[in-house]
């Protein structure tokens, strides 16, 4: 049998984790709005998000103040924060819910992976991002994976003997 998460817990551990992400959120918004520290002179977001394809949308609201993965970030919290409370939101059905809040937790391997490979970054110019932007992006992709986990699992349905 799989233990269940205490109700206080979850409502205690997924604000914590969820609070990993605000550094990521406020940089990406400062950058979205023309700030600069943490990257390299002349870099702009939204030229890069251009260059790589990014939707033209995506790019306008970039040049507009309004960084998507910052916005992408919030809806995660919001869902985490959401699921962490005992009953869910009523108007929705569980599974609406628990579906994306479960393929979030992907966040966690790849902040993981993020954390191992970026002081490897082997750009000849050192890159547009300083040393310390990574750290921040990884611990925010632990922390929403890691929000979104805890509150998935503690609307799990355990197994019937």
């Amino acid at each position: 049998m799989t233990p269940q998460l205490a109700p206080k817990t979850v409502r205690s551990a997924v604000p914590l984790a969820a609070a990993l992400a605000l550094p990521y959120i406020a940089l990406k918004t400062y950058w979205a709005a023309g700030g600069q520290a943490g990257v390299a002179d002349g870099f702009d977001m939204a030229d890069e998000f251009a260059r790589n394809g990014a939707p033209t949308a995506l790019v306008w609201l970039e040049r507009h103040g309004l960084d998507f993965t910052a916005v992408l970030a919030l809806i995660g919290l919001a869902l985490a924060l959401t699921l962490a409370r005992r009953p869910p939101a009523r108007r929705l059905p569980r599974r609406l819910l628990l579906a994306p809040a479960w393929a979030g937790t992907l966040l966690i391997p790849y902040g993981l992976l993020t954390a191992i490979v970026a002081p490897f970054d082997s750009s000849p110019d050192g890159g547009p991002l300083t040393g310390w932007v990574a750290p921040v992006g990884a611990a925010a992709f632990v922390g929403i994976g890691t929000a979104l986990g805890i509150a998935a699992w503690s609307h799990r349905t355990p197994a019937k003997s």
